[in-house]
C-alpha cells in the first residue's frame, strides 16, 4: 500500500495543536516488512494468489484485482524472490492484472512484471506466445507521469526482450516505445540514461530503427556520437555498441558520422584508448566500418593521431585477452596498406 510522507513541520504543528497523530508501529518498517514477504513466499502465497486470478471472474472486481497486483509487487521485491514467483505462475498471472482492473492496479501489475522481466529469461517467465503481451504493460511505464524507478526498470525489462529476437524488437517498435526511448537517452538522470541507451543498442539490429537513423532532419545519430565522448562507462560502451552496428550496416552512416559533430575524431580516439576492452573493442570496430567504407574517410583517419593509436594497438604482442582488438587494428592498418595510404614496415 502507499505510505504517505508526513512532513516533520506538520507534524511538529498538529502535536502543538494537540491533533491525534497517527504512530507508525515499530513492526512496519522496512526490516519486519521484508521477514514477512520472505515468510509468505516460503509458506507458497504466489501459488495461492494465482488460483486467485484464475478464479471465477465475478470474484475478482478491479479493486480486488488492484489488491492482488499491489500484494505481487510487494513479493517481487526482492530480485532473489522472483525465480521462484516465475516458477509457481507469477509470471504469467500479472498479464491480464497489467491489461485491465484500476488504474493504479494496472500500473502495480506493470510495474511487478517490469522487475521479471528485468532480470529473467523471457523464455522460462513469459514461455510462448504470451512474452508479447508483456510488452504493452511495460510500454506503458515509460509514461513520465511514473516515477523514475519504474521508468528505470521498464527499460531494463524492454532491453532484456530487445536483444532476444528481432520479433520482440519488431513488437516494441509497434507500441511506439522508441519515442520514449530516445527522450530517455537525453535524461540527465545516469541510470534512466544508461538503460535507454543499452535498449536503443540492442534495437539498432532491426531495419526500421536503422531507417530511422538514416532519415533526415534528426539528431539521432548525433546524439549516440556524443553519448560515446560521456563519462559514464556503461553509457559510452552501450552507444559505441550502437554506433558500431550502424556503421556495420550503412556505409551513408559512416559518411554521416563525420558530419554531425566537429568532436567525431576526438571521440572515436577517446574510444580506441579505453582502459576497459569491451568499450575499446567497439571503437576499433567503429573505425574499420569507416576505413572499409570509403577511401577518402581513411585518408582522414590516417592524416590524424589514429593511426599512432591503431599501429601501437597493432603491435602488441599475441595475448588471448585481447587477440579480437589487436586483430581488428591489424586489419585497419592492412586495409590503409591497400589503399596507398601508408607503406609496409620494411625489414632492414
Amino acid at each position: 500500500y502507499d505510505v504517505k510522507e508526513l512532513v516533520p513541520e506538520l507534524v511538529q504543528l498538529a502535536k502543538f495543536s494537540k491533533q491525534h497523530i497517527p504512530e507508525e508501529h515499530p513492526k512496519d518498517k522496512k526490516d519486519f516488512i521484508i521477514k514477512r514477504v520472505k515468510r509468505l513466499i516460503k509458506a507458497g502465497v504466489t501459488s495461492a494468489l494465482v488460483c486467485m486470478v484464475k478464479a471465477d471472474t465475478a470474484i475478482l472486481t478491479d479493486q480486488t484485482k488492484e489488491l492482488l497486483a499491489r500484494v505481487f509487487l510487494a513479493l517481487c521485491d526482492d530480485s532473489k524472490d522472483r525465480g521462484i514467483i516465475v516458477a509457481q505462475g507469477g509470471g504469467k498471472a500479472l498479464i491480464p492484472l497489467a491489461l485491465e482492473g484500476t488504474d493504479v492496479g494496472k500500473i502495480k501489475a506493470s510495474h511487478a512484471l517490469a522487475k521479471i522481466a528485468a532480470i529473467s529469461n523471457p523464455d522460462i517467465a513469459f514461455p510462448g506466445e504470451r512474452v508479447y503481451e508483456v510488452v504493452r504493460p511495460l510500454v506503458s511505464l515509460l509514461n513520465t507521469e511514473r516515477d523514475g524507478l519504474q521508468n528505470y526498470e521498464a527499460l531494463l525489462g524492454l532491453t532484456n526482450f530487445s536483444g532476444r529476437s528481432d520479433k520482440l524488437r519488431q513488437k516494441i517498435i509497434k507500441e511506439k516505445a522508441l519515442p520514449d526511448i530516445e527522450n530517455y537517452m537525453f535524461e540527465n538522470h545516469d541510470q534512466l540514461r544508461q538503460a535507454a541507451t543499452e535498449c536503443m543498442c540492442n534495437l539498432v539490429v532491426n531495419k526500421e530503427v536503422q531507417d530511422r537513423f538514416i532519415a533526415e532532419g534528426n539528431d539521432r545519430l548525433k546524439l549516440i556520437v556524443l553519448l560515446c565522448g560521456e563519462d559514464d562507462d556503461k553509457v559510452q560502451n552501450a552507444a559505441a555498441g550502437a554506433l558500431a552496428m550502424l556503421t556495420a550496416a550503412h556505409k551513408t552512416l559512416c559518411h554521416k558520422l563525420t558530419q554531425v559533430t566537429t568532436q567525431w575524431l576526438e571521440i572515436l580516439q577517446r574510444l580506441c584508448l579505453h582502459e576497459k576492452q569491451e568499450v575499446q573493442h567497439r571503437g576499433v570496430v567503429i573505425v574499420y566500418n569507416l576505413i572499409h567504407a570509403d577511401q577518402e574517410l581513411a585518408k582522414k583517419l590516417v592524416e590524424s593521431e589514429m593511426l599512432e593509436i591503431l599501429t601501437v594497438i597493432g603491435k602488441e604482442v599475441d595475448d588471448a585477452k585481447r587477440q579480437h582488438i589487436i586483430n581488428v587494428a591489424r586489419e585497419c592498418l592492412v586495409k590503409f596498406m591497400d589503399y596507398g595510404l601508408i607503406k609496409p614496415l620494411t625489414q632492414p
